[in-house]
């Protein structure tokens, strides 16, 4: 798998561009014009404060997460639901951004087939993505766009018919497992009644039971759809009832309370 199409699988904020993570790629230029993509840029005098995204990208391998979403949101707002905020930076532990919160989501790669694979910093002022990104939000007037990309599970036999997996055999790093189909007719010995072969395309009658594992029976096959008789009913009665229509002062005059016992009681308390 080419290093361009291999999954994000961590996303950190360094605010020195040496000291970022072992395995990470540092990201300090804006896409599209080669500026400086720093986060942070304080135009105030005195040290300079500095910071800079950088992300990891692996192989996908069984058990490993991967990142599928990215948000950017007020530092006042609530992060999102499976979300988790990058609010501190990897090597000194500061905050990571002003104003702003990243956040990011991952899912393991067992779960999907999808990922992110790419993310940018666009010049300030440019609104527009390139080609295959999409653009999230600004990060210190900078536009932050990702990239999709399908990738293959290692050691996934493809159907190449299909385009996916085989159903009867999957192959992983380490493990090997088989489908098989189950066979019933073991298990019929030790039941405490005789199973009777369902018939395909024949009626179900009640009570019946199958072992043939060459057909499927749904969980409500064979059960006759019918209509509630009462729904037929000459005496069923549907009436909507008359709401009639009040004003404010109607609601106001027929839902007012005073309050009087409440303060004629608490009065009597020494």
């Amino acid at each position: 798998m080419a290093d361009v199409d291999r999954p994000i699988t961590q996303v950190a904020i360094v605010s020195d561009p040496g000291k970022c993570p072992a395995g990470f790629t540092l990201i300090d230029r804006t896409y599209d014009r080669r500026d400086d993509a720093d986060l942070w840029r304080d135009g105030l005098f005195g040290r300079k404060v500095v910071r800079y995204l950088c992300v990891e990208k692996m192989p996908p391998s069984p058990g490993r997460d991967v990142l599928v979403d990215v948000a950017v949101i007020g530092e006042r707002d609530a992060i999102p639901a499976g979300f988790t905020c990058v609010d501190f930076t990897s090597d000194t532990r500061e905050k990571a951004v002003k104003k702003k919160m990243l956040c990011v989501r991952y899912m393991s790669s067992d779960l999907t087939n999808d990922a992110i694979c790419e993310l940018i910093l666009l010049t300030k002022g440019v609104r527009r993505p390139p080609n295959g990104y999409t653009l999230v939000g600004e990060l210190n007037y900078m536009g932050l766009c990702y990239k999709m990309a399908g990738f293959r599970k290692p050691g996934v036999q493809m159907d190449s018919h299909q385009g996916h997996a085989n159903d009867s055999t999957f192959h992983t790093q380490g493990y090997t497992t088989q489908s098989t189909p189950m066979n019933m007719s073991s298990l019929a010995s030790n039941l405490p009644y005789n199973p009777t072969p369902y018939k395909k395309n024949g009626p179900l009658e009640r009570g019946t039971s199958f072992t043939d594992s060459a057909h499927t029976l749904q969980a409500l096959q064979g059960l006759p759809f019918e209509l509630n008789r009462k729904v037929f009913s000459d005496d069923l009665d549907i009436s909507i009832p008359q709401i009639p229509y009040k004003s404010i002062m109607d609601i106001e005059n027929q839902y007012s309370y005073d309050f009087s016992v409440e303060r004629s009681a608490a009065a009597r308390v020494p």
